[in-house]
C-alpha cells in the first residue's frame, strides 16, 4: 500500500547514457583550472586595495574635518566618528588576514593556502 501511494507522487527517472552529448568550451576560457589561483588572488588584491583607499580617504577627510571644526560639537564628533570607523575598518581587514592565515595552517598546513590558492588539474 505504501508503495502505491509513494508511486503516485514520487517518479524515478533513469537518465540515458548520452542525454546531453559532448560539451565543448567556449573559445576563451581555460581548460585546466590553474588560473582559477590567480584569478581569486586577484580579486582578493582588488578587495583589499578598494578597502585600503576608501580607508585613506576616510582618514583624510576626517582629519580635514577635524581640523575645520573649529570647535564646533557636531563637526567634531562627525570627524571623529570617520576617524574612528577608518580605524575599526583597518583593524578589521589586518585581523581578517591574520584569522585567515591561521585557519589555512590548521587545516592546510601552509599560512599562505587560502589567500594564494594553488589548484591542480586533475587527470
Amino acid at each position: 500500500m505504501i508503495n502505491y501511494l509513494t508511486s503516485l507522487f514520487i517518479k524515478t527517472v533513469y537518465a540515458a547514457d548520452d542525454v546531453v552529448g559532448d560539451i565543448v568550451l567556449p573559445a576563451g576560457i581555460p581548460s585546466n583550472i590553474g588560473k582559477t589561483g590567480d584569478f581569486i588572488t586577484a580579486i582578493i588584491r582588488f578587495f583589499i586595495i578598494v578597502g585600503g583607499l576608501f580607508t585613506l580617504w576616510q582618514f583624510l577627510s576626517g582629519g580635514l574635518g577635524y581640523i575645520t571644526s573649529n570647535g564646533e560639537k557636531a563637526k567634531l564628533q562627525e570627524a571623529s566618528g570617520k576617524l574612528t570607523s577608518a580605524l575599526v575598518g583597518l583593524i578589521i581587514m589586518a585581523s581578517s588576514f591574520i584569522i585567515i592565515a591561521i585557519i589555512s595552517q590548521l587545516l592546510f598546513g601552509s599560512f599562505t593556502a587560502i589567500l594564494i590558492p594553488k589548484f591542480t588539474s586533475v587527470q
